[in-house]
């Protein structure tokens, strides 16, 4: 049997959301290794020393970890057109864009989970909701600008920019925010929630090969804790 890589990762954790999502639109193979976040697999450590999930296992045994790490490193190697423009502006842009998701949309969206996530909004301490969702909102400006009315916020296709988006996107009616003032977000989110890549991302495997399925169902909305990595 030919090996093939393996993916060590959660079903809610938006990094690893994002990496089997990538992994979908390239059309790669791997095993999968769906964690218990209560019972981290115990060669986790000897994976890495951040001890912080989604970690790959190449098909010769050597692990990378790390979602940005893990994408451009199978985006060079995996056959057929790259995710990441060849051009270097073009991919310091995808990369600065997905710095803007990672350290102010999802991290704004993380606290806010964190503060008032479950509770009835009688209870909500509206101070830390209002600060972080006035963030959230220059951040959906923002990525208004970016698209400028194009379909993709870097370049003319699909990026790992617009993958970072994807899961971040499905929070915002959790706390009444919605993209009603943003119609090329609302449009992108859109496409997105359609894409094969997408969907399949949603329906982690728990073992085996993994594929894009056709009529994948859902994962859990994401949540982040110290157990994962960016």
């Amino acid at each position: 049997m030919r090996e093939v890589a393996t993916l060590f990762h959660y079903a809610d954790c938006p990094y690893c959301f994002r990496v089997r999502a990538f992994l979908a639109e390239r059309e790669v193979e791997y095993s999968s290794n769906l964690c218990d976040r209560d019972a981290p697999p115990p060669e986790l450590a000897a994976l890495t020393p951040l001890g912080k999930l989604p970690v790959w296992v190449t098909d010769k045994g050597r692990p990378i970890f790390g979602s940005r790490t893990i994408t451009r490193f199978v985006d060079a190697l995996a056959p057929g057109p790259a995710l990441i423009p060849a051009d270097p502006l073009q991919a310091a842009r995808v990369a600065m864009t997905e710095d803007l998701v990672d350290e102010a949309l999802l991290a704004a969206l993380i606290r806010l989970d964190r503060e008032v996530g479950g509770k009835p909004s009688d209870q909500w301490n509206l101070q830390v909701y209002r600060t972080e969702t006035t963030l959230i909102r220059r951040m959906l400006d923002l990525f208004e600008q970016l698209l400028g009315g194009r379909p993709w916020l870097v370049g003319e296709s699909l990026t790992p920019a617009d993958i970072a988006l994807a899961q971040p996107l499905t929070i915002l009616e959790r706390y009444g925010l919605d993209l009603s003032a943003h119609p090329g977000l609302a449009d992108l989110a859109g496409r997105l929630a359609k894409r094969t890549c997408v969907l399949a991302a949603r329906r982690p495997a728990t073992a085996g090969n993994n594929r894009p399925p056709a009529q994948p169902g859902l994962a859990p909305l994401p949540t982040v804790t110290t157990a994962e990595a960016p």
